[in-house]
This record gives C-alpha cells, structure tokens and sequence, in this order.
C-alpha cells in the first residue's frame, strides 16, 4: 500500500490533539524501546564484563561529543523556519549535513590516531579509561556512523515538523530491534566488546536506509540556496554554541572521569546512567519531537497561544520527573540489586542519586520556548553554568570523596542554571503560580512513594 505523503498545510485536527497522539506514539514507542534496551543490557552483563561497557560509553561520550560540536541545528531550521518544506531549503539543508557527516568522520579518525600516540607515550594514567590500548581503533569505527548519519533523508525533519511521529516511532523501534538482534548474537559467540559497536553500526545504518525508504514524501535533493544556507548557518550557529556547552553541561562529567576512574568502575557508572536512560528517554523524545514542533506551531499562531502551551506542557514534565525523582532516591538501588549479578551492585547507589538530578531537567521544556522564539542565546547562558559547574565541582569531589563525592557534583551541578531559566521566564510573562506550582508537591509525592516501596521491601526480602 503506498503512503501519502506528508501534508505541508496544517492538518485539520487541533494542535492539542495532534500533540496527545504524537506523545502517545513516542511514549508506547519510548517504552518499547528502553525495555528493549533494558532487556539488552541485562543480558550482555551476563556475558560481557564491566569493562567492556567502560570502553564502549567511552567511545559513545567521545562521539557525540563531536557530534554535539559539529551541530548545526539543520533539523531545528526545518522545523522551525516558515519555508522549511520548500524544496530548495530541505535540498541545502541536507547538503550542509552531507558535508558535516564527511568533516565528523575525518575528525573521528584524528582523534583516534591521537588517543593511539597519546596512550602509547604514557600521557594518560595507566589502568584508566582513556589508556586502555583497544579505545583507538574502536573510536575509529564511529568514523563509518559519521557518514551514515549524513546520509539520513530530510524526510526525517519533516515528519518532526508535521508531528508525524508515528513513523518517527516505527523507524526508531525497527532499527533498535535489529541491532539488539546483532548484538546479543555476536555477545553470545564472541563474548568480545566488538559485538556493542556492531549493534550500533547496524542501528545507524538501519535508521538511514529506512529514512529515505519507509518515510513518507518526496526525496529531498542535495543543492545550495544561498539564501536558505545563510538562514540555516545564522540559526545554526546559536545552535552549535548551545550544542558544545550542552554537551559539556550534560555529559561532561564522563569526560572527566574517563580519565580518573578504571575501566570497570567507568562501566559500572555507565550501567547507572543506562537504567536513567531508560526513564530519562522518553521524557527526552517528548522534548525534541513534541514539545519543540508544538511550542513552534504556537508561536506561529500567537503569544498567548504559545504561553497556555508552554504553561500546560510544564505541568505535565513537572509531575512526570518529580515523581520518578523522589522514587528513585529513595528506593533505586532496588532495580541494580534485583536485576544485576555482584559486579555491578555499586550502580544501585549511583542510580539513586542521578535520578534526583531528573527534577533539574524540567526547565528543559522552557529551553525549547528558547529555541522556537529564535532565543537559543539563553540555552547557551544556562549551558554554561552548568558545564562550570561540572568542570569545578566533579574534579573537587572527587579528590574529596571519591565515587561518591563526584556522584554528588554531578547532581548538584545540574540545579545551577535554575536562575537563568526563571529569569527568562520572568522576562517573557511565564513566571506564573500554574507553571512552578507542581513540581514540589509531585518531588514530595515520589519521595513518599519510593519510601514506602523501600520500606515493603526490605521487610519482605530480610
């Protein structure tokens, strides 16, 4: 059966109800996914030892942390921009991705020549992460998915920009399962780090090819439009800024450990931060997807459309991350003891005080009202404090505590920005009673919750 394609005028169903279905497809597809991923994890700890996932979330932060550098925001442009369907904008803005999914594999092939000289002349601490001989050539694998990465269709933008998520999901979904696939097969024969990045070339290529072959709509071919480039480069480079001191806010803590902790100890935090993923997942593809395209199409409408969609959306992130943080903390260490063999125990307590951190991320939604006012100045303003943050306080709890004085770093680090987000709200009218009225009473309410799971459960298994 053939597909239509994708309307370019708005569909006649309400704003309001096509946000609801779309969120319903990325939480049904989230859920799906995270307990694919989930059930992945639990197996390949059974047959792959801690470090092989020390190196391997290594590698990943290593990479997108390039990918991070390198963004330029051209799925945003398409969303966001009022002729973002037009042919000749989506032709440049796949050619810019084009030329940076060449530049990303040159670099990736830089850096892993450059950790090879630089482990090899003693320049990291031996036993670390980032001294281990088998990190070069696995980096060097990440340069092929720089390429298909590039080689995505625009038909992906699109299908964001319409909210037509439902694709979106299926893709997603496809693509994990064959890689879940690849990878448990090749763990069981090999019992080898090399069978985690096999899945994970097989996930990238799988989503490429599917891009341009499963999605609705017309094939986007590569061009230049100066004028569309100069609209796409012009956005693009708040983006780029916002994208560095982004990644240094939300992951920079793992590039400063890579280079104190072992290579076990670094893949027993990464199992932590997995089982966070699992949760965090969702509500992070509700950001992108839903969040940021409905905030956009508000804004085309009228300020005070933009404002009850914001205030409404806040609501709803405030209650989903209050009451998985207050449960977390205080019963987490639960899922790691029942889930997990002796190895891993000690990501029960990393996985409690992580999951706090989640109630910092609920201004997130109004860091999309940034980015679809054409204001990502104020998500690179709160970036930044928060990647100082981490560049100061993991490396002075660390050598204060250790594992756990760094745990506690990272988490305090992620309220630092609270400041920025309020006055930006302030600023624009949505510092309201409706928008910060949730998040403590569903923070207290988790916390209560998790108490009592904590309390039932430790009377049942003494």
């Amino acid at each position: 059966m053939k597909l239509q394609s994708i309307p370019t005028a708005l569909a006649p169903a309400s704003l309001r109800s096509r946000m609801f279905r779309a969120a319903g497809w990325l939480v049904g597809g989230n859920i799906s996914s995270q307990a694919l991923r989930l059930l992945s994890n639990l197996i390949l700890t059974r047959l792959l030892v801690p470090e092989a996932f020390g190196l391997v979330a290594a590698v990943n932060t290593l990479y997108f942390a390039l990918v991070m550098f390198s963004d330029l925001g051209v799925w945003q442009s398409v969303v966001k921009s009022e002729r973002g369907l037009q042919p000749a904008f989506l032709g440049t803005a796949w050619t810019v991705q084009l030329l940076r999914g060449v530049l990303l594999c040159a670099v990736v092939l830089l850096i892993a020549a450059g950790f090879h000289l630089s482990a090899g002349s003693g320049y990291f601490q031996m036993g670390t992460v980032y001294a281990d001989a088998r990190l070069p050539p696995m980096i060097a694998v990440f340069g092929l998915c720089a390429l298909l990465q590039g080689l995505e269709s625009m038909k992906l933008a699109c299908a964001q920009r319409a909210l037509q998520v439902s694709y979106l999901t299926r893709l997603e979904v496809a693509s994990q399962v064959l890689a879940t696939v690849v990878t448990v097969g090749l763990a069981l024969a090999t019992h080898s780090v090399w069978s985690l990045l096999a899945g994970t070339l097989v996930a990238t290529a799988t989503k490429t090819i599917l891009s341009h072959w499963y999605l609705p709509g017309k094939t986007s071919r590569p061009c230049w439009d100066a004028s569309c480039a100069r609209e796409i480069v012009g956005f693009g480079k708040w983006i780029f800024v916002s994208s560095v001191i982004g990644f240094l806010a939300a992951h920079g803590e793992k590039l400063i450990l890579g280079a104190s902790l072992s290579t076990a100890s670094f893949g027993i935090f990464s199992i932590a931060s997995t089982l966070l993923l699992a949760i965090m997942g969702v509500y992070g593809s509700l950001n992108a997807h839903v969040i940021f395209s409905a905030l956009s199409e508000s804004l085309r409408t009228d300020s005070q459309t933009a404002a009850r969609v914001y205030t409404r959306v806040q609501q709803l992130a405030d209650v989903f991350l209050g009451v998985m943080a207050g449960g977390i903390f205080m019963s987490g260490h639960w899922a790691v003891q029942w889930f997990y063999d002796p190895r891993y125990q000690q990501a029960g307590w990393m996985f409690q005080w992580l999951g706090l951190g989640m109630l910092a991320v609920r201004h997130q939604v109004v860091e999309q009202l940034m980015f679809a006012k054409g204001q990502p100045v104020w998500v690179s303003a709160s970036n930044a404090l928060r990647a100082l943050s981490l560049l100061v306080l993991v490396p002075a709890g660390y050598a204060w505590g250790g594992e756990q004085g760094a745990i506690a770093a990272v988490v305090l680090s992620q309220f630092v920005s609270w400041p920025v987000a309020l006055w930006f709200k302030y600023r624009n009218g949505l510092l309201t009673w409706p928008s910060e009225r949730v998040w403590l009473p569903a923070l207290g309410l988790g916390m209560l919750a998790g108490w009592a799971l904590d309390a039932a459960l430790s009377a049942l298994f003494k």
